[in-house]
């Protein structure tokens, strides 16, 4: 299967993104599928679970659909719109995280409220090593749930990270083996499942609502929009793409 998967046992619901060819990456296609995925489920689970096929969480967004014409960009607002709805889900959601979580996979498992992972997960965010910037949304989540440190040196060194990184630093439920994710994902999702819905929904929207405090002004965002453009628009950014598209270490000029 290639696509995104939808599934619902009792009051757990879940959402699959299946590309094996590209280590789970998430094609310009699946958007709108995600999206009609959790409005589908908005009101018929009371907890929500996403992950990736097989051993795989997601690699990120898949580059090899972009060519000259169409940018990382194109897709830009039908992303940030599908990744919105999906922090925004009314009851509590669960990132099982197998792997990978890298790029766009990072914002995937970032955008939702837990995670649990396997001993052999890794996290990471290549946007400098690429050239270009995250929007204020992910770097907000990120400062959230890992601190600015920990972001900072996500973002600064484009590393991947293990599980006793992200653990320790406060971004993870629980570490488990690879096959003891399946049952550590079940028993959390259906304990959350069986409280009480106007509870796990008030919750949920009172601490976003208290972490909404620090959300940018419109001129703070327009200020942030610049210095993406910027990045964007750069030749290091023109560089990253062919590099990575190339298989060969970019070369910078800060251009």
């Amino acid at each position: 299967m290639t696509g995104i998967d939808v599934n619902v046992s009792g009051n757990v619901g879940t959402i699959t993104v299946s590309n094996p060819d590209r280590k789970n990456a998430i094609k310009p296609a699946f958007l709108p599928d995600i999206a009609d995925a959790l409005d589908e489920l908005r009101d018929e689970v009371r907890c929500l679970v996403v992950t990736g096929e097989g051993d795989t969480f997601c690699s990120g967004f898949d580059l090899s659909e972009l060519d000259d014409d169409t940018t990382i960009r194109t897709y830009e607002d039908t992303y940030e719109e599908t990744m919105t709805k999906l922090a925004d889900f009314p009851y509590p959601t669960v990132a099982k995280v197998a792997g990978d979580a890298v790029g766009g996979g990072l914002d995937l498992c970032v955008s939702c409220d837990l995670r649990v992972a396997t001993t052999d997960a890794r996290f990471g965010a290549p946007t400098a090593r690429i050239g270009i910037v995250y929007t204020d949304r992910v770097i907000r989540q990120l400062v959230h749930t890992l601190g600015s440190v920990r972001t900072k040196e996500l973002l600064f060194t484009a590393n991947l990270f293990d599980a006793e990184w992200a653990d320790q630093a406060g971004f993870l439920v629980d570490v488990v083996d690879p096959d003891d994710l399946d049952d550590r994902t079940e028993k959390l999702t259906s304990t959350i499942a069986g409280n009480a819905p106007l509870s796990l929904s008030a919750s949920k929207q009172i601490i976003e609502t208290i972490l909404d405090h620090d959300k940018l002004s419109d001129t703070e965002q327009e200020f942030v929009g610049r210095l993406r453009d910027e990045a964007y628009e750069s030749d290091d950014a023109a560089e990253g793409l062919a590099a990575i598209s190339e298989g060969r270490k970019p070369e910078f000029t800060g251009e």
